[in-house]
């Protein structure tokens, strides 16, 4: 009985979203931020370097932002993100491009261990925001949570298979002329996955993930962060694809309140009142998130649900 409900569930949803007017709309959202992406992958083909940045203005907020890529992009990704950002008065945004191709997985997040580092020497800060979108999620808390990397006050992972690709199976032979190619590391039975799960505890770190109900490339159950310990935000944005949500304008105004979020829980822990760069938001207009309830099951909110509404 089993596998045929697993063979016939999948027809069901698929049928029912074709019902709706917002699936249609989506998947050409999808389509045209594909084409957007590929014409402003050149611009962000060069590396950026921690020194290039200047100091922000005072009124900015102190806490940098690292910004990691999905697989086979780079930081062009993020021109939509860092205008939200910088809007919000997040000055300190640094993107780091990787090649998911030379090294593998644990190597990845080393270099983005690194790379926090230099971050926080070169503003002299103590903590440091990361967010990763697809692969990029995953490296994050690979670096967070197997590598220790210390500082990171809010990983933030948007699209990224925390459940695993079932696709990535088929990346034996990539790895065959790449031996040190990521891609069959994101297996859900891979040893590298295997370990990101089962290292999952209690964490000063903020986890907050971003799904999405029509990404065709990591789906809504494998984007969330389901593992207990961590205490996770899981938020989803609907009806948007696995690179269209980057350039959401409801993605990036709730990730914008949820860093404005972690600094005011870090400066009430610190003991200092956070003063916003930006005008402070309605309290009721944030996305709910669980502020200290640790020991909850992860959340599962749609951006904009009303704190009433949310269990």
């Amino acid at each position: 009985m089993q596998p045929l409900r697993r063979m016939v569930d999948p027809v069901g949803r698929v049928a029912l979203a074709l019902r709706r007017p917002g699936t249609y709309s989506g998947h050409m959202r999808e389509a045209a931020s594909t084409l957007v992406t590929m014409g402003m992958w050149p611009l962000g083909f060069a590396d950026q370097a921690v020194v290039d940045h200047r100091n922000p203005p005072r009124d900015s907020a102190a806490t940098p932002v690292l910004l990691l890529h999905g697989f086979g992009a780079n930081r062009s990704n993020w021109w939509v993100l860092n205008r939200h950002l910088r809007a919000a008065g997040f000055d300190r945004i640094h993107a780091l491009n990787y090649n998911p191709l030379a090294v593998d997985l644990p190597h990845l997040a080393a270099q983005c261990v690194e790379r926090i580092g230099e971050l926080r020497d070169h503003f002299g800060v103590d903590r440091v925001h990361v967010v990763g979108h697809s692969l990029g999620g995953i490296i994050a808390r690979y670096a967070v949570q197997v590598l220790g990397a210390t500082g990171v006050d809010t990983v933030v992972t948007v699209a990224s298979p925390h459940g695993g690709v079932r696709l990535a199976r088929y990346a034996s032979a990539v790895s065959e002329a790449s031996p040190f190619t990521t891609g069959a590391q994101l297996r859900p039975d891979a040893p590298e996955m295997v370990l990101l799960r089962s290292s999952a505890r209690p964490m000063a770190t903020r986890f907050v993930s971003y799904y999405s109900n029509l990404d065709m490339v990591v789906t809504a159950r494998r984007a969330m962060i389901v593992e207990p310990e961590l205490a996770a935000t899981n938020l989803l944005i609907k009806d948007h694809g696995h690179l269209s949500i980057l350039l959401s304008r409801q993605f990036g105004s709730s990730l914008v309140e949820q860093l404005r979020l972690s600094e005011r829980l870090a400066d009430a822990r610190d003991g200092h009142r956070f003063t916003d760069p930006a005008s402070q938001p309605d309290a009721s207009a944030l996305p709910v998130c669980p502020l200290v309830l640790r020991d909850r099951p992860p959340a599962q909110i749609a951006v904009g649900t009303p704190a009433r509404a949310v269990a």
